[in-house]
Formats: structure tokens, sequence, C-alpha cells
């Protein structure tokens, strides 16, 4: 029996567990190259030029990915932190000895990683919290290469700048008022930073830690008041003001700055870094281009990148005469060379929150959903296991996702619409292993490697559909979801109509970061979730095989009814954002 039931969990358990298509490593369109992360919803956010001509960028909601010279794309996992909560990866920088280091923006427990660069094992460095200048309360956003062999980082609402040493030891610096946000090691080897908080440019002396604020003419105009910040060709330093639209240049020495308006309006220009034809490049993260401008004439020009709603973030100088930036909002990492951008017009933007002062940066499933959304959410497992009576197995990653949006809540709960493109569940036919034989009483496990399971008639395959409306609201835990499923087994013999259902299901999503904030350009929260329900009652199959005559054998084979000891654990990644199709 304990054989009948593991099989018959089998099959059951392979129809909860619909794998999406797999995503490509690398997909190129026009002059712009892509690697895909393998799960789009990761939300790549970070990068930065390795050893061996690699690129490592960053995953908000997933871990480390690294594309190698050959352009083949592989992921790491980043260790929980002391609290057991989930990694919120965010910046990435190398070090002078060619060290990968990356940040983990947890408001809850900050950390710092130094990464080994041939396993993507991670060292993580919980920063100080305590103390006259800590990190308590901040994001640690950004890391840079020092001037003195040290990595500095950006504290975000803490207040502070870090410097640690390859060891680990951890020194912060106070900027008292100020909200660091990117930072770098300018030429005149003082570190400077974006504030989000008012839209000032902070720079550091690394010898005294004094710290001089400036002001563009838009300071605290926009929101996000300031994004980027690098290092200019032309001894300057340069800088992206998302919110107003504008890149900005202040010289060290004298503190003068210059602001250059971004021809697309409501563009969000973020990521900015010297490229290696002396210009500067930057990421238009609510239009989906990238631009240039030249620092002799000032010209701007703009290239569009394949998808409006790529929310391109951080960009960086690669190996050879290459830029490399994040695709946050399509799951990807983009390669380009500057001497054949991309052709086209540029995009526009996104619908904006408020004309020339708050853009939309959005993601690819936003424009799946209208303007008038007030929550617009696509979730997506990433693994995790059911269990069916006294049997359990793990499920794959990418087994299912639920799309769509609601523009009320009215008494507090609301019937989730379906997106207005695609589909509201997305799933394929899963191939059940050993098929029909393979889920026979005792000996199914046998003769399910045998050549029998390999003849046509043999073939099992299983989709699932929604049986009725998926319903969203918020309860004492946060947003809740129940959705109610028809599971469809597939087969010769069984026919089109054998049907398992439905099942009433709870996606209720609990956070997994410890209710750790995000970053605060992206325009949605791509959020580490837990998906639990120990509660599934399993009705009998029905439909299967000419008439229902093959019903008795399914139910027996798979012991349903099954009214308790059924339950999921799924770990997902779920985004929410306010809809951006106008």
């Amino acid at each position: 029996m304990r054989h009948r039931g593991s099989r018959a969990g089998a099959v059951l358990l392979a129809a909860l567990a619909v794998a999406l298509p797999y995503l490509p490593a690398e997909a190129a369109a026009g002059t712009v190259t892509e690697f895909s992360a393998s799960i789009p919803d990761s939300t790549p956010l970070g990068l930065t030029a390795g050893p061996a001509g690699s690129v490592w960028f960053t995953e908000h909601a997933q871990g480390l990915g690294r594309v190698d010279a050959l352009g083949a794309v592989k992921e790491f996992p980043v260790p929980a932190n002391s609290q057991h909560h989930v990694a919120v990866p965010e910046g990435a920088a190398t070090a002078s000895d060619g060290t990968v280091w990356v940040t983990d923006a947890s408001t809850v427990v900050p950390r710092v990683g130094k990464v080994n660069s041939t396993t993507g094992a991670v060292t993580a460095y919980e920063v100080p919290t305590t103390g006259d200048v800590s990190f308590a309360g901040g994001q640690l956003t950004d890391i840079t290469a020092g001037p003195d062999g040290a990595m500095w980082f950006a504290g975000g609402p803490s207040s502070a700048v870090g410097r640690i040493t390859s060891s680990g030891a951890v020194t912060a610096y106070a900027t008292v008022g100020l909200s660091p946000y990117a930072i770098t090691t300018g030429p005149d080897k003082a570190l400077w930073f974006t504030d989000t908080n008012g839209g000032s440019i902070g720079r550091l002396d690394p010898a005294t830690g004094n710290v001089t604020t400036y002001s563009p003419d838009s300071a605290g105009s926009g929101n996000p008041a300031a994004g980027g910040i690098t290092a200019g060709p032309d001894g300057a330093v340069w800088f992206t003001e998302p919110g107003v639209g504008k890149i900005g240049r202040i010289v060290p020495g004298t503190g003068a700055i210059t602001e250059y308006a971004v021809p697309t309006a409501n563009s969000a220009p973020e990521g900015i870094t010297a490229g290696p034809d002396g210009n500067l490049w930057f990421t238009e993260a609510a239009a989906g281009n990238v631009g240039k401008i030249v620092p002799a004439s000032k010209k701007i020009s703009e290239f569009p990148l394949p998808n409006a709603l790529a929310a391109p973030m951080r960009i960086v100088k690669g190996s050879g005469s290459t830029l490399w930036f994040t695709e946050a909002g399509t799951g990807a990492v983009g390669r380009l060379n500057p001497s054949t951008p991309p052709s086209g017009s540029p995009h526009a933007a996104a619908p904006p929150l408020v004309n020339g002062i708050n853009p939309r940066v959005a993601a690819s499933f936003q424009g799946r959903c209208p303007t008038s959304a007030i929550i617009c959410q696509t979730q997506i497992t990433t693994g995790g296991s059911v269990k069916i009576g006294g049997f359990s197995q793990t499920m794959p990653p990418g087994a299912l996702r639920v799309t769509g949006y609601v523009t009320s809540l009215g008494s507090g709960s609301a019937t989730l619409q379906p997106p207005l493109t695609g589909s509201e569940l997305e799933s394929v036919p899963v191939d059940v292993p050993g098929g029909i034989i393979g889920t026979l009483p005792l000996i199914g496990p046998i003769l399910g490697m045998t050549p029998a399971a390999m003849l046509p008639f043999n073939k099992l395959t299983i989709t699932q559909s929604l049986a009725g409306p998926v319903t969203v609201g918020f309860g004492p835990s946060g947003l809740q979801a129940t959705a109610t499923l028809n599971i469809q087994l597939n087969n010769q013999l069984l026919g089109t109509s054998c049907v398992i259902g439905p099942i009433t299901a709870s996606l209720a999503p609990a956070d997994q970061s410890g209710g750790s904030t995000h970053d605060p350009q992206l325009g949605w929260q791509p959020l580490n979730v837990e998906i639990k329900d120990d509660t599934l009652s399993v009705p009998k199959a029905h439909g299967c095989g000419l008439g229902g005559i093959l019903d008795g054998v399914i139910n027996s084979t798979m012991g349903l009814p099954s009214a308790s000891g059924n339950s999921l654990d799924l770990p997902a990644i779920l985004s929410v954002g306010a809809g951006a199709h106008s």
C-alpha cells in the first residue's frame, strides 16, 4: 500500500507542479544580446564585471547570477541571515584584486557579501546596527571599490556610508540627514554618493570621514530624487536624477553642477557608467532605453531595448568594448557594443504617476494590467513540496504562475481579473513518470521503468485550469488569495475528460524577508514568499475512460477522495505593483 500511495501521490503532485517553459539563456534582438535568468521574476539589479571575462549580477528576489565569457548563465543562492530570513541581493562591485562583492539590502539584517568566483559561495558579513553610527534600519543598495583597497557601500536610510576590508572589518561613517543610494570612487579619490532623501550629492573624504554635500538646482523636485553615480572620463562625477529626467555633472574641485535634460520625458534615467568609447552611458528605467551623453558636446542620444518595460537599472563596462546592464522588468542581463547601439526610435515612457516629477518604473507583468488597477500581481513558485497523506514530493521551480489585477477592494476582497494579455493561470502539460503503468499499485514503480512504459497508450500528461475565479484580499497576515483548480489526466485510454476537481487551494503568501522593504527606485515589489496550505481536500476523479468506466481504477490507485492529510508548501516570488497599460 505504501508504493501505491506514493505513485498515486506522484500523479496528483505532478498535476500541481506544472512546469513553465524554459527561458533560453541567451536571446539576441538587434544589436542587444539578452541573457535570461531562470525565473524572470528574480529582478536583476546590480552587476559588475568579474574575473575571466565574466559578469556577475544580483537577483533582488532570488540570489546571484553569472554570465561567463561564453555566454552561459549560472545562478547561485545567497545564504539566509542570522534571523533565518532570505537575502535581498542588490549592489555588486569588483575589488582591485578581482573579488566580487555584493550587498544584501535587507532592512532587517543588512549585510555585505564576498563571492567565491569559482563556486559562487557567498561569505556574508552582517554590518553593525548598534552604536552612535550604524546601519540600523539601513538598506545597502550599492557598493564600490574604494581608493584604499577596501570596499565602500551606501547605507540608505541609516544615513551612513560603510567601509569593509577583505577580512570583513566594517567601519561606519555618518552622513547626517542623507540617505546614500549609489556610490562611486571619484577622480579625486574621494567617495561620492547620491542621496534619495533630497537629491543631494555627497562627497566623503576617506582620510577624515568628513562629508560635504552639493545640491543640484533640481534637488528634491522629483521622486526618485537621485539614482546612479560614476566617475567620468573628463575628470568630473556624473549622476542621474530619475524623478526629473536629468543627467547631472559635478566638478570635484569646485562643486559646480550642470544638469542636462533627457529628451524622452518621464524616462527615469537610472544607472550611469563611463563607457569604453569615452562617453557616458545610462539606462532609462521607465522607458526601456539606454542613452549616451558625449562629455565634450553634452549631446544626448537614446536607443531602444527590445522591451519597453525592461526596466533597465544598473549599467557597467564589461570586458572588451562592451556595456552590460540589468533588465529588472524582464529578468535578464543585456549586453551591447557602444559602437553599434540599437537602432530605431527610443520608446516612450510608461504613463507617469505625476508628469515631470514622478515617472512610472514598471516591469513587463505590469503591462498586462490597466493603469486603473490598484493591484497588479503575478506569483510564480520556485520549488518546495506538496504532501498527499503520508507522502511528499519535491516540486520543480516554475510550477505555477497566477497573474491578474483588481481595480477596487471594496469590502476588503475582490475577484482577481484576468490580465489584458495572456492567461490568468499559466501552465503546460507535464509528463507523469512511468505513465499509466507507473501508477499501478505495488508494481507500478517497477513496470514504469520497463520498455512497456514507452508505448504510446501508456503516455500520461497532466494539465490544470481554473475551475472558478481567484479571490484576493487583505487579512491579518497580509495579502490573501484563494484559487479553485481542475486537474486533467490526459491519456489515450482515459480520454480527454478525466478530471480531478475542483480543488480549492490557498495561495496566501507569507513574506520570507522579515518584512524588509525593497529598492526605492522600483515601481513594484518583488517579494520572496512562502505559500502554505494544509487544508487541501481532494475529490474523486470523474470522466475517466468511455462513460467514466475507469473512474474507479483511478480513484483506487490514487486513494481518492482524500479529505485530509494533504498540504502544499511552495516558496514563490510574488511581484506586486500598479497597472501600467494605458
